[in-house]
């Protein structure tokens, strides 16, 4: 089997690139709201009533003075601490997630 050229190649150094490259001028990566053209970007985000209620939510999720209670309780020995316990929650955690 033999392959017949057709066309003569042509030198790498001849060949004229076929697109320009084009970056990025130091103003448009400095400005976030801009496209490539300098306009303005009209993208609207709405977010759902349960996203607002979870953006606005003051509460406290985590018990503070509960935490401080234990803390002083491990510090002073008074907690019993059970590795193997801790250990199977843990590879539970795991594998509930996986």
């Amino acid at each position: 089997m033999s392959i017949e050229r057709t066309t003569a190649a042509a030198s790498v150094s001849s060949i004229q690139p076929a697109q320009e490259i084009r970056t990025r001028q130091a103003e448009q990566e400095q400005q976030p709201g801009t496209t490539a053209a300098g306009s303005e970007s009209k993208t609207q985000v709405r977010l759902s009533s349960l996203a607002q209620q979870i953006k606005t939510d003051d509460t406290q999720d985590v018990d503070f003075e509960r935490v401080a209670a234990i803390r002083a309780a491990l510090e002073a020995g008074e907690l019993p601490l059970e590795p193997r316990k801790i250990a199977e929650s843990l590879v539970q955690e795991i594998y509930h997630f996986s």
